[in-house]
């Protein structure tokens, strides 16, 4: 399933850039729609230019946390991998953990690693539950989707990384971060510690957390059946359309890279189709939940992408189950995988209560009671409906950081997010 990932986002990319409109030239963050904002992310002239580069990066590798046979289809997602970023000297260690599929090489660890290291910070950052490594090297369980154990998996994963960290290095505290389904699941983590003071955190940033998991998830279902024409069946003319918006765009000879800036310029340059933007952020979101149904079903062996009688080598054709595995709504991994697992070999958990563990209410007392956890997100962020906003308000207080534009993640580099972060986080 990862090999189909680079080509398809290239022409998500591509699409994205015939759909959108143009800005204000003002000096706030320039996009004013949630949905084009979290498909663009933040132009070079908006970002913060003063956080440290060429950071002394590392890829490191845990052993397995539980013990667990990986199919021969899924070798390429091992081993269980971390980044990690030290200062020279004594400093506090904040992990991030990475929003719904991401591993913890992705760009946003990357720059998370960026604002927090120009604070004083140590940074690990974490593969997201949702992702294929993480299912294979570190969940007990491994059909994502139940908060409390997705959230125990987090937590044994994380003191393994401080153990590890602390036998070459000073720790002096630890902070806390995670992004979209990542920062729900910090909540919970910070939830844990606060009876188990495994780690006592001094600062905890949420950054576009989803309040009510499942709510938001299902509107992700939605931007796709209600913008896509003809439904998954439709993406090959989707994508041929981006294809085909690629000479339009560059037939001027500038050299050709999928960036950022790359969308700006478009969205400088094109017509809107705000149905189209709303496909885009939809398909990502599909994309991702592809790649998590497809592996908790071969893992599990739950018979519903690939039939229970299929052994599948590491080189045979995916292309049936890449089909089934797209046509995998939120609902129905709900439903046909997530729920059936929680109610087979001797357990019984019912689908409202599997619901329900994943939705910040539950914790509202603790969060509005903890001087030390900050939420960070913006009014038009699709992921979240009004009510949810509003909650976020009354939860929070002061520490609600809720911007009126930036859509879902999208401003996360925006200078004025960047000092936010720092000011709250800062040891």
């Amino acid at each position: 399933m990862h090999r189909i990932q680079p080509l398809l986002w290239s022409v998500l990319l591509l699409t994205a850039a015939q759909a959108l409109a143009a800005p204000s030239k003002s000096e706030r963050y320039p996009i004013d729609d949630g949905l084009a904002a979290t498909v663009i992310g933040t132009p070079a002239d908006y970002r913060a230019d003063d956080l440290p580069d060429d950071l002394p990066f590392q890829i490191r590798t845990l052993k397995p946390l539980v013990e667990r046979e990986t199919p021969p289809t899924l070798r390429y997602a091992r081993p269980l991998q971390y980044l990690l970023v030290t200062q020279d000297g004594p400093a506090p260690l904040a992990f991030a953990i990475a929003g719904t599929g991401s591993s913890a090489l992705s760009s946003k660890c990357v720059l998370l690693s960026r604002v927090l290291y120009a604070e004083g910070y140590s940074v690990a950052c974490l593969p997201s539950p949702t992702s294929v490594t993480f299912m294979l090297g570190a969940a007990e369980y491994p059909v994502p989707g139940r908060m409390s154990t997705d959230v125990a998996d987090l937590y044994r994963m994380m003191a393994a990384i401080d153990d590890e960290v602390a036998a070459k290095h000073s720790i002096t505290g630890h902070a806390l971060t995670g992004w979209s389904l990542g920062a729900t699941q910090a909540a919970f983590i910070a939830a844990r510690d606060a009876q188990q003071h495994r780690f006592d955190f001094q600062r905890v940033m949420l950054l576009n957390p989803a309040v009510d998991v499942w709510a938001s998830v299902q509107r992700m279902d939605r931007l796709l059946a209600d913008n896509l024409d003809g439904g998954i069946d439709g993406i090959p003319a989707f994508v041929a359309r981006g294809l085909g918006g690629l000479r339009q765009i560059y037939s001027n000879g500038d050299p050709l890279r999928f960036n950022e800036d790359f969308l700006y310029r478009a969205y400088m340059a094109q017509s809107p189709d705000r149905s189209d933007i709303a496909a885009i952020v939809g398909l990502a979101f599909r994309l991702s939940l592809a790649n998590m149904a497809f592996a908790a079903d071969v893992i599990t062996r739950s018979d519903v992408i690939v039939p229970k009688t299929v052994r599948l080598g590491p080189y045979d054709s995916l292309d049936p189950y890449i089909q089934r595995s797209f046509r995998v709504s939120f609902t129905d991994y709900i439903n046909e995988l997530l729920v059936p697992y929680w109610n087979r070999d001797g357990r019984h958990v019912p689908r409202d209560e599997l619901i329900a563990e994943a939705n910040l209410h539950r914790i509202r007392d603790f969060l509005a009671a903890s001087p030390d956890i900050a939420v960070f997100t913006n009014e038009d962020d699709p992921i979240l409906s009004d009510d949810e906003v509003a909650f976020l308000r009354q939860t929070f207080g002061e520490r609600a950081h809720i911007r009126q534009r930036g859509g879902h993640m999208g401003n996360l580099a925006y200078r004025d997010v960047v000092q936010s972060i720092q000011e709250f986080s800062a040891p």
